[in-house]
């Protein structure tokens, strides 16, 4: 068994579960419907991640590779509908542009740990696999930055103002 990749596996599944608990500690504080369809969705793509890990790590266990077929991610890209963020108080969005951001946060290092993770290990397998766990978290990031900037454009105009940034 190598340690190393399983040292990788082993922090790797530790931050998908952190992850999928934040997600799923924040569901009740949004108050956006469609931000907290989102963010239950993210949680579920975390648990997803979270039992595809923990097989990983018995693969590796068992003497084998980290070669598990890949599932495919569902892309809430497709599955988002385009539309107009209406109604709800000024502090409501501001909170859910709070949640939103934190989970964009999240989601970055865990693209950054998994693409950085795939630079140091030597077995093909294992970097692609890495690789592609970097991909599903940065259209996770990808998703909820567009998500804040278009909220967050819906803030500024209900207040009257555009910041200079």
């Amino acid at each position: 068994m190598d340690e190393g990749v399983i040292g990788i596996l082993k922090f790797a599944l530790a931050r998908e579960i952190d992850g999928r608990d934040f997600y799923k500690s924040k569901i009740k504080d949004v108050k956006n419907e469609e931000v907290k369809n989102t963010i239950a969705k993210l949680a579920g793509m975390e648990e997803d991640h979270i039992k595809y890990i923990r097989q990983l790590i018995q693969k590796v266990n068992d003497g084998g590779k980290a070669e598990i077929e890949l599932p495919k991610d569902r892309n809430i890209f497709i599955e988002r509908e385009k539309k107009e963020i209406a109604g709800g108080k000024i502090d409501d969005i501001a909170s859910d542009l709070s949640i939103i951001r934190m989970g964009f946060l999240i989601e970055d290092d865990f693209m950054n740990f998994y693409k950085t993770s795939s630079e140091k290990v030597k077995d093909e397998e294992l970097k692609k696999v890495l690789l592609n766990l970097s991909s599903w978290e940065e259209t996770h990031r990808e998703m909820l930055d567009a998500l804040y900037r278009e909220m967050s454009q819906n803030y500024w105009n209900e207040m009257h103002f555009t910041p200079l940034f």
